[in-house]
């Protein structure tokens, strides 16, 4: 398992933690901000995830899709570090 900020462009895997603890700079946030912002917008545990871009300064943003639907999320790279990841293939 690792963070989903550490994945490849098309690589896919299953969420299977929100840990903050993992974040780079998680002492900048509330504890608990960051986890429920990111259940809110579909990142739970068994649901699917694949990285579809990463930008070109820091690898972020990373856009992302969540159980093969059309909608792409962008998430900061530090954010994504919050999310583990079980490798898997598509």
């Amino acid at each position: 398992m690792k963070s989903l900020s550490d994945f490849e462009i098309k690589e896919v895997g299953v969420i299977r933690e929100i840990n903050e603890a993992k974040m780079l700079n998680h002492k900048e946030f509330l504890e608990g901000d960051v986890e429920d912002k990111l259940l809110e917008i579909g990142f739970i545990e068994g649901a699917t995830v694949e990285v579809l871009h990463k930008g070109f300064f820091g690898n972020q943003p990373i856009a992302v899709r969540i159980n093969n639907n059309n909608t792409l999320i962008s998430l900061r790279r530090n954010e994504a570090s919050a999310i583990i990841v079980e490798e898997s293939t598509k």
